[in-house]
């Protein structure tokens, strides 16, 4: 899930920006991972525009230094394009994509559909098209707690932080948060001696109300829900994986990067279910070379889902809202040998058409 502000004038905390990884099988006996003489294409069929969704192309100049053209991102994409072999996938990177769909302006849709279509690079025909979410959304919250008459919850905030600290950035609106706190969602190195975004967020607010606060205060959220995955509808929450809001701020004071070490499947699985050394999970590679969020789905969004949406890929290659296992997905002929996490196919299977 991408977390953006809604409004741009006084303050970013993220900016609109998400990636999409693709890997394409060619199916087959044995199947193979398909990286050349092919071209992948995105768009969002709902999605198309985000130039008055929100503001931030009325601030990118003050908060990160660039002139952008209307709905292109901090990386030169923009809601339509390519994506490009980086060695394990195809990807696209910064995409400026909202939560709004262009029908409805009002009620965010922080589960939007991505298109990919790949095309034969040679004669341009078509080969296959999928669809799966791309979610984002800018229900961070904040209001909850930082509220004023006849202001922003943005200048409330600053305003906070201009009393506590003596500063003036109400004077220098907007102002890029990581620009003084590092982030390494944004790559930024921060000011020395100023704690991370973190670690400042986290520690300030287990300070002031305790570390019973409800994620869902700040991450998106009461209505985005967006741990909704298998560990969600296996009464898992946020803090029996990340910890408490105390816990996340003591981990980071000791030395956990935020966004880099973060927690991991072998937590509580065992080695045949675990990441790739000193990797995440959403960077491991197992079987046949897929990436692990190729059968499971992304972090937080593990297949199955409490969102019927998550699934849509899932139901057109095998016909049922789980994580990718019936072995006809990929091969041609049933196999006989142990296949991810070393499980035995099963006896009887549908066979389902990928691409040929």
């Amino acid at each position: 899930m991408h977390c953006m502000n809604r409004n741009y004038a006084d303050m970013c905390i993220l900016p609109p920006f998400n990636n999409l990884w693709v890997q394409v099988v060619q199916r087959g006996n044995p199947p193979q991972l398909t990286t050349q003489g092919i071209e992948l294409s995105y768009r969002f069929p709902d999605n198309t525009y985000s130039v008055g969704k929100v503001d931030f192309w009325s601030h990118e100049q003050q908060l990160f230094g660039v002139n952008l053209p209307d709905n292109v991102g901090l990386t030169g994409n923009g809601l339509t394009g390519k994506l490009d072999w980086n060695g394990s996938a195809y990807e696209v990177t910064g995409v400026p994509l909202t939560p709004w769909d262009d029908a409805n302006l009002v009620t965010e849709q922080p589960y939007q559909y991505a298109e990919v279509t790949v095309k034969n690079a040679a004669t341009s025909v078509t080969l296959d098209q999928t669809m799966f979410v791309a979610p984002t959304s800018t229900e961070m919250s904040c209001g909850t707690c930082h509220h004023e008459d006849n202001m922003s919850v943005e200048y409330v905030i600053l305003t906070k932080h201009d009393e506590e600290h003596a500063l003036n950035l109400r004077g220098n609106r907007p102002v890029l948060c990581a620009s003084c706190h590092s982030s390494n969602a944004l790559g930024t190195p921060g000011t020395p001696g100023v704690k991370s975004l973190s670690q400042a967020i986290h520690g300030k607010h287990a300070a002031e109300i305790g570390s019973t606060m409800n994620c869902y205060s700040c991450h998106p959220g009461s209505q985005t829900q967006c741990q909704r995955g298998a560990m969600h509808l296996a009464g898992k929450v946020c803090s029996d994986c990340h910890g408490n809001i105390q816990q996340v701020a003591n981990s980071i004071a000791g030395g956990r990067r935020p966004w880099i070490d973060e927690p991991r499947c072998s937590q509580c699985h065992d080695a045949a279910h675990s990441e790739n050394a000193g990797k995440l999970y959403r960077n491991s590679i197992g079987h046949g070379g897929l990436y692990c969020a190729a059968c499971h789905n992304s972090p937080h969004a593990e297949l199955p889902t409490a969102k019927a949406r998550d699934a849509v890929q899932a139901m057109r290659v095998q016909g049922t809202a789980t994580y990718i296992r019936d072995c006809m997905v990929c091969h041609t002929t049933m196999p006989t040998a142990a296949g991810p996490h070393g499980a035995l196919p099963p006896s009887s299977v549908r066979n389902w058409t990928l691409f040929n």
